[in-house]
């Protein structure tokens, strides 16, 4: 790898770095002035769902049938049981079997 390369690289590390860093702190310094009411709390909350759901949807979509089922699964024994742990668990299980059948 050349020098310049390098530096292109290592340039590109430093500038991601830079951002991450400033937009955690920053979310931080933001959050810290906003009170926490009842409505800021339900969007926080809402937040983490809607992550997960935009990061799970794809991989559900593009995925194979060991995939699918393990949604299914993992989906109905958490909504089933109420505990999610045992729904990971479940579509772990079953994603596993469909690949050992399969």
């Amino acid at each position: 790898m050349s020098w310049l390369a390098a530096s292109q690289s290592l340039l590109a590390i430093a500038i991601m770095v830079a951002i991450t860093t400033l937009s955690r702190a920053g979310g931080l310094v933001i959050m810290s002035r906003v009170p926490i009411g009842p409505r800021v709390r339900r969007f926080v909350n809402a937040m983490s769902s809607s992550v997960l759901i935009a990061v799970i949807t794809p991989m559900i979509v593009h995925g194979d049938g060991g995939t699918r089922l393990a949604a299914v699964a993992a989906g109905g024994t958490a909504l089933w049981l109420r505990n999610p742990l045992l729904g990971i668990a479940s579509g772990i299980c079953s994603a596993s079997l469909w690949r050992w059948l399969v």
